[in-house]
């Protein structure tokens, strides 16, 4: 599954207004969109990457939404999230029906979950019983390349800032990125795995969740919806020495 890229992180929170504002503040210019069925979501959008923000605010409405058959295998990690977090993140593929066919063919459970908005579908695959902060699969129908190009170069504003990794605390760093790079087919290294679009960093620690996230640039660290933004040190090489 050479094809894999990083697509996008879930963080919920239970205010995504509140919270955008707080993107927006340290700056991650986020654009929040109105309550759907129950649901309401904001995105911090860098290219076809984003950082998605999200709550459910009607659980009766939510009931029928499109988004509810994955949710369910998603309530798990909200409830380990307390206050706010990141639950998880959507790793990009060519035909995500072909990778659930690869993973059961390792030995994984998996659920299928296809949505439908009309013209636009995605099919979302999960492994459940694998650890919380383990990736699911996504393929979008038309193509997510073809979706930002249809929204046109001045669709959003991703500001100073690019997402570079993500930060997941477990007991053993390289035990866990070898069992990722395995499971992407996106060899570790270390205690990394090289996910196109962001590197996903092991640390050793007690939270067994994605706990932050690394971003190109200078600025304070902060911690946002109890997601930590760490900046990156530029190097020589950044600065053109």
């Amino acid at each position: 599954m050479r094809d894999a890229e990083f697509d996008h992180l879930l963080h919920w929170v239970p205010d995504v207004g509140a919270t955008a504002r707080e993107y927006a503040a340290a700056g991650f210019p986020a654009h929040v969109n109105e309550p759907l069925s129950g649901f309401q979501n904001a995105g911090w959008r860098l290219d076809e990457r984003y950082v998605e923000i999200l709550t459910v605010v009607d659980e009766e409405a939510f009931a029928t939404s499109p988004y509810a058959p994955a949710w369910e295998l998603l309530r798990p990690a909200v409830a380990a999230a307390g206050g706010g977090g990141a639950l998880t993140f959507a790793v990009n593929v060519p035909d995500a029906a072909a990778t659930a066919q690869r993973l059961r063919g390792l030995g994984h459970r998996v659920v299928e979950a296809p949505v439908s908005f009309g013209d636009l579908g995605f099919l979302e695959v999960f492994a459940p019983g694998t650890p919380s902060w383990a990736p699911f699969f996504i393929t979008y129908d038309p193509p997510r390349e073809q979706l930002l190009a249809q929204a046109g170069p001045d669709a959003f504003d991703p500001g100073p800032h690019d997402l570079e990794a993500l930060v997941v605390e477990t007991a053993d760093p390289a035990r866990d990125a070898r069992w990722l790079g395995e499971l992407l087919d996106v060899p570790a290294t270390g205690a990394e795995v090289p996910l196109p679009g962001a590197r996903v960093v092991f640390e050793e620690g007690p939270a067994e969740r994605i706990t932050g996230v690394l971003v190109s640039g200078t600025g304070p660290d902060v911690v946002i919806g109890g997601l930590r933004f760490r900046h990156r040190t530029p190097t020589a090489k950044d600065l053109g020495s």
